[in-house]
């Protein structure tokens, strides 16, 4: 019979949920055709960018700009690298964040009301853009594992250097995971109880299987974090100190369900 659930696990961990998090411009390079792990795992499925600078001489265009957002040739541009000018002699500069505002990742450009740039000029508009790889194309990613490798065939060059960005779900613990800790704390439990209990709903012996899966995600967690995996290292000792804790829980409770021992007399001499 099933103790615990992956929902009623769920019910504890909202409190150790690591939170969603973007990550930006983690630098890779990916070696032939093998798997290349991330600094973290569990990270949302298609929520990955992965981009490369394929070209140094910056891109410039001829536009004319307004309060609303004007969208340039080329999204994903390189931070901090646009430059908004009145001609091409650089005779007069704009300035960003007072003349025009530019959203990198969208690849757009909008004037600020108040600013120097005149209504409906044109204006010249230099910047550097990165180049988007495609999933499935390019290269195959492990969301669960947080890893990638390129495909031979794309655009990805061996060794090339590249960028990603990605975003973390909002629990570092997946299902099948947490499964896995479920089917483990079982097993332990019902080499432990006696048979009498096997199908037994008391309520104590589903939290001593809540505590025990519970116990076993926490000593992952400080194994993981202990290898520097999930991009820190610092809370192996904390999740140590959770694992002793939901396992004491647990044997405490499970006393109450092991195994009767037979009552042996003392031998007697004859």
């Amino acid at each position: 019979m099933d103790l615990t659930s992956i929902s009623q696990i769920r019910n504890h961990l909202y409190r150790l949920n690591v939170g969603e998090g973007e990550i930006r411009d983690q630098a890779i390079r990916l070696i032939s055709d093998q798997y290349v792990s991330l600094s973290h795992a569990h990270i949302v499925t298609a929520s990955e960018t992965i981009k490369a600078i394929k070209n140094r001489i910056p891109f410039s265009e001829t536009i004319i700009i307004g309060e609303e957002p004007t969208p340039l040739t080329h999204q994903r541009l390189v931070f901090d690298t646009a430059v908004c000018a009145g001609d091409s002699s650089l005779s007069t500069i704009y300035q960003e964040n007072v003349d025009y505002l530019i959203d990198y990742a969208a690849g757009t450009i909008t004037s600020i009301n108040g600013g120097s740039i005149p209504v409906g000029i044109d204006v010249i508009v230099w910047y550097l853009y990165y180049h988007v790889y495609q999933r499935g194309v390019d290269y195959y990613f492990d969301y669960e594992r947080g890893r990638l490798r390129r495909i031979a065939s794309g655009n990805i060059e061996e060794g090339q250097e590249l960028l990603a960005d990605y975003r973390l779900g909002s629990t570092e613990f997946s299902d099948s995971e947490i499964s896995q800790c479920i089917t483990e704390a079982e097993a332990e439990i019902f080499h432990i109880i006696d048979p009498e209990y096997r199908e037994s709903t008391d309520p104590a012996l589903q939290t001593v299987a809540t505590c025990l899966a519970l116990s076993f995600l926490c000593r992952n967690s400080a194994g993981i974090d202990a290898t520097g995996l999930a991009g820190t290292d610092k809370y192996s000792p904390v999740w140590m100190e959770l694992y002793r804790s939901y396992r004491e829980t647990a044997m405490n409770l499970l006393k109450w369900f092991r195994c009767k021992t037979p009552n042996m007399k003392s031998p007697r001499l004859a």
